[in-house]
């Protein structure tokens, strides 16, 4: 049976990732390890006075995590790429580690596995296509200060976050991840059919996005 998070359990884990994050993102006060992030200017910047969002989803969303855990309420911060649970009404950053590397969203079945890679990809991807062959998306989302007006005839730009495009790898039978950019490039990965997958590529007018690639990994993995 799937047991709940406990405060003993993550507390020693969670202050060693809270303090991670505070060095790497130059950030300080109680709760800003969750709520700013620092600018030009000096002053920390709550999210709420940045336009824009660092979440995947601003809303806490119930989940299982790893093998053990069950209705864990997550969120994942594309900004610092953590990802966000509640423990006992309080935010905290949960452990990158083995027994936590694996976190699917109960209601729309999305998972997050965590890579712990010292190169690309690293940190949490989505599993978009699982298999023997599977797929997984990466979604990240940068920090863009605020920029005043070079003249009196221009408008200054406001601290915002901005999503990036995402960015695709494909997990192979033979254990090999590799960056992907395009259908093709997909097909490259499997020279012994690739004519007869771009040649389903060609027939079913598949383009380059999440549902497609979907359907062509299907393909390939039959």
């Amino acid at each position: 049976m799937k047991k709940i998070l406990t405060i003993a359990l993550f507390l020693p884990f969670v202050l060693v990732n809270a303090q991670q994050s505070l060095n790497i993102n130059n950030i300080t006060g109680s709760q800003s390890v969750f709520e700013s992030v620092a600018s030009g200017t000096g002053t920390p910047l709550r999210y709420e006075d940045i336009q824009g969002s660092p979440y995947q989803s601003p809303l806490f969303q119930k989940a299982s995590v790893g093998e053990k855990y069950g209705n864990i309420e997550v969120r994942y911060n594309a900004y610092t790429d953590d990802m966000e649970f509640l423990n006992n009404g309080k935010t905290e950053v949960l452990p990158k580690q083995d027994d936590f590397s694996r976190i699917e969203v109960l209601s729309s079945k999305q998972a997050f596995v965590y890579f712990k890679n010292s190169t690309e990809p690293k940190g949490y991807l989505i599993e978009i296509a699982k298999g023997k062959n599977s797929v997984y998306k990466k979604e990240k989302t940068i920090f863009k200060d605020a920029a005043a007006a070079a003249n009196t005839y221009q408008t200054g730009k406001p601290a915002m976050f901005v999503k990036q495009d995402p960015v695709y790898y494909i997990k192979t039978a033979s254990g090999i991840t590799s960056k992907v950019s395009s259908l093709k490039k997909i097909t490259d990965l499997f020279p012994e059919k690739e004519k007869e997958y771009n040649a389903y590529i060609k027939s079913n007018n598949l383009k380059f996005n999440d549902a497609d690639i979907v359907k062509l990994t299907a393909f390939i993995n039959q």
